[in-house]
């Protein structure tokens, strides 16, 4: 049996579906309209702004919802397989989404660059200093090479995970290649997909933003599109509400079960 809508219900439904595309409902949005219909409204019409002004085009912005619903701390199934299937709708090919999904899982080298730091700054408490060590011969190349393929790119961080673990940074510093090597986008778009993973609200890691953002200004990133970039990592926080309503309605129901 269909379900029947107040008139305000049916204005908010109308505006999202015109804002985002009757391809973005489903029943999950059926829940939150039913409950409270101005976010569904309000949100269609904040996340709709960068398909408006088309910065980036809808291949580039089908990119950046299935890397930041794929990314480590957010890994949204239900989203991702819907923007997987739009993104297919729309002739973008696996390859591609592929590549989305390889860059995403880069940001698995936060995890040494955050906490690295700490470690050494814990060690020279300790009276032990790393900045002491002097490069091997062999840690030597790996930073050479490292430096060349990043167009001579470095920091203090990546100096010490090398001293602290050779091993680590010469076999994830030929991982990351991958995508780089073998993949189908433009060096722009990838760079434009890194920002979106490490700007996404469950990650924020501000160095890697930062160095992102200046390789795909490099590449000739227009302003515009990085903010759009942005603006639609943004809108992950709505997941708080597409994820949590539907257990909340969950929850009402067998809390009234349980009065009867």
């Amino acid at each position: 049996m269909e379900k029947k809508w107040s008139a305000y219900q049916e204005e908010a439904k109308q505006k999202f579906i015109d804002a985002r595309g009757a391809w973005k409902w489903s029943a999950m949005w059926d829940t939150i309209l039913e409950l409270d219909p101005s976010i569904v409204a309000s949100y269609a019409r904040y996340s709709s702004v960068p398909d408006k002004r088309n910065y980036l085009d809808i291949r580039m912005r089908k990119f950046i919802c299935i890397a930041i619903d794929s990314v480590t701390g957010c890994l949204n199934a239900n989203g991702l397989k819907n923007h997987m299937k739009h993104a297919l709708q729309l002739g973008i090919d696996v390859k591609e989404i592929l590549e989305v999904l390889e860059i995403t899982c880069m940001v698995g080298v936060t995890s040494h660059e955050m906490s690295v730091p700490l470690l050494v700054d814990e060690l020279q408490h300790r009276g032990i200093s790393i900045a002491a060590r002097e490069l091997t011969d062999s840690q030597k190349a790996l930073k050479k090479d490292y430096m060349e393929k990043h167009n001579g790119y470095w920091s203090e961080e990546k100096e010490n995970i090398l001293k602290l673990d050779p091993e680590y940074f010469e076999t994830f510093a030929e991982f990351e290649e991958g995508p780089w090597n073998n993949g189908p986008l433009s060096p722009k778009e990838k760079e434009l997909i890194y920002i979106a993973v490490h700007a996404a609200p469950v990650t924020l890691h501000p160095e890697q933003i930062r160095y992102h953002i200046s390789r795909a200004l490099d590449y000739e990133a227009s302003i515009n599109e990085i903010m759009d970039v942005l603006h639609i990592v943004s809108t992950l926080g709505i997941h708080a509400v597409t994820m949590g309503v539907p257990i909340l309605k969950e929850a009402i129901r067998e809390v009234e079960a349980e009065k009867q």
